[in-house]
């Protein structure tokens, strides 16, 4: 008997010791799982009589306004995650890197659940509590005298992520990782919004008027209620931005291919490319085929991008010695066209052909156009959907680049519609807004490599007894009575979630220090 607890032991301590090393911590907040209970969640409306607590309801009803004899009103979600940065179990450390984060969503079983999107999340810039209304708590700069937080009215950040086509009882992830490294990095979590988006005159729309009722905190099952997952990393990690004007940097190439009024048959009429570098914002758009040899009503409108120049050891390069940890591509969601937000899909891909600003529709493979069975790109690096008005999407293109780093040809990456005729419309690389310009996002770093841990005062890998006595050793010099709350909340922890499944001391003697440590850390408290 003493030798399988002396088993046990031996797992549990093994356990500690993994998640001391590991380099990619996986962490997740949802009401009613794992001890959490931070969230916070407020539907506010043009409709006073709409505007309630999460708490309270199952689900609410989001919308989109919409003028008109029968008109939609302006409906959107404000919701919270309190309590996820600090240093105690489950918790992102502050100045983490955020590797991915993405709020998920659940479409209840009401009528009308289903909505056709696209619904966008943004960050909140001011606080909201449960007497936050949509009239009285934002100021607008527009003739709308008031339209709930917004990114043009300074209430809110640009939208980041969205969420585009849901079914009933779907699930459904939105992007929001510049949000919470916002938050890692010290800006205060005011929270996100939840919304369909809008135009800047009553008279024009420039969203969904179709509505999106969505499982809230008050959901009776807490695994539908709506949930923050994060990927960070503490490990060194250095950022770079490659985005023409920033920095002087002018080394991307953008075209947009067009197929005309027939994807397979070449009509110089109507099949053309453009120079990016020359236009503001302009339109993609997915095909729809109407007849067999190829005709269109919607045409086949896809983008080219190639970044150069992004390793070396220029100041503004990344290091071609240093693997690529992460990296997105962003585009930006055009604003002067009511028909500017798109539910998507839209996808990233890896070029595998060469290309320039005179490059035709026909000119790619076999067929017309981009596959990936005729050898014009690779599977999907990522695929994403629901573009409001204004939204940034942040496309995972990190495979893409390591391969390039790794010395791969590199012949950019293809924008370009997953299964959608909706058309999208997006600021180019000669666009007028400089911050809107398509970038690359570069996170460079060995995730690899084990770094010293909170807790792991003597570099072993593992947090435990052996710890408190470095830190006794040198109390008062190199460690103070914060490492000792690092200590305290790492030790016995796997992966940010504390280990519960303890042997019994009585039974372990390889564990017989843990208590003597936990007895030490009571008195000298």
């Amino acid at each position: 008997m003493v030798h399988g607890a002396r088993a046990i032991g031996a797992a549990w301590l093994a356990l500690a010791g993994a998640a001391a090393s590991a380099q990619v911590v996986t962490t997740s907040f949802q009401n009613g799982t794992n001890g959490y209970n931070g969230t916070f969640d407020r539907r506010i409306s043009d409709r006073s009589t709409d505007e309630t607590l999460g708490s309270d309801s199952a689900a609410f009803f989001l919308d989109g306004f919409a003028p008109g004899t029968s008109p939609s009103p302006d409906t959107q979600g404000l919701i919270r995650f309190d309590g996820i940065i600090g240093a105690g179990p489950g918790q992102i450390p502050a100045n983490a890197t955020i590797l991915r984060a993405k709020l998920t969503l659940a479409t209840s079983l009401a009528s009308n659940a289903d909505t056709s999107g696209p619904f966008g999340v943004s960050g909140l810039n001011q606080a909201f509590d449960a007497s936050t209304s949509y009239f009285t708590s934002f100021t607008s700069t527009t003739d709308f005298g008031s339209r709930g937080p917004w990114w043009q009215d300074g209430s809110a950040t640009r939208p980041v992520g969205g969420f585009g086509f849901q079914i009933p009882g779907g699930v459904d992830s939105a992007n929001v990782i510049p949000l919470v490294q916002s938050w890692a990095n010290g800006s205060p979590n005011y929270g996100m919004v939840i919304q369909a988006g809008t135009n800047e005159t009553v008279a024009a729309t420039a969203n969904t008027a179709d509505g999106w009722s969505i499982a809230t905190t008050g959901f009776p099952y807490s695994d539908i209620r709506p949930k923050l997952e994060v990927d960070y990393t503490v490990n060194p990690v250095t950022r770079r931005v490659f985005q023409r004007g920033l920095n002087a940097y002018q080394g991307d190439a953008m075209a947009i291919v067009r197929s005309g009024v027939n994807a397979l048959i070449a009509d110089p009429d109507t099949e053309r490319t453009e120079d990016a570098a020359a236009l503001d914002q302009t339109f993609l758009d997915g095909v729809f085929f109407t007849k067999q040899d190829g005709t269109t009503n919607s045409p086949d409108d896809f983008a080219l991008l190639k970044f150069t120049d992004v390793f070396g050891s220029g100041a503004s390069q990344a290091s071609p010695d240093v693997p690529v940890a992460k990296a997105w591509l962003v585009l930006t969601t055009g604003n002067l066209s009511t028909g500017a937000h798109s539910s998507g899909p839209w996808a990233a891909h890896a070029m595998l052909r060469p290309w320039d600003a005179l490059s035709l529709h026909s000119t790619f493979g076999a067929v017309n156009g981009l596959q990936v069975g005729d050898g014009d790109i690779g599977p999907a690096l990522d695929e994403l959907d629901g573009f409001i008005r204004g939204a940034e999407a942040w496309f995972d293109v990190t495979s893409y680049l390591e391969g390039v780093r790794g010395g791969k040809t590199d012949h950019g990456i293809a924008v370009k519609s997953g299964a959608t005729a909706d058309g999208w419309q997006i600021h180019a690389n000669g666009s007028a807004v400089p911050e809107a310009r398509p970038r690359l996002v570069v996170l460079s770093g060995d995730l690899s490599i084990v770094g010293p841990d909170p807790g792991d005062f003597n570099d072993d890998g593992v947090v435990d007894g052996l710890d408190l006595l470095a830190w006794q050793r040198q109390a008062g010099g190199a460690f103070d009575g914060a490492d000792l709350a690092q200590w305290e909340s790492q030790f016995g922890t796997a992966g940010g979630a504390r280990v519960t499944a303890i042997p019994e001391p009585a039974g372990v003697v390889g564990l017989g220090l843990f208590a003597t440590v936990a007895a030490t850390v009571r008195r000298r408290r």
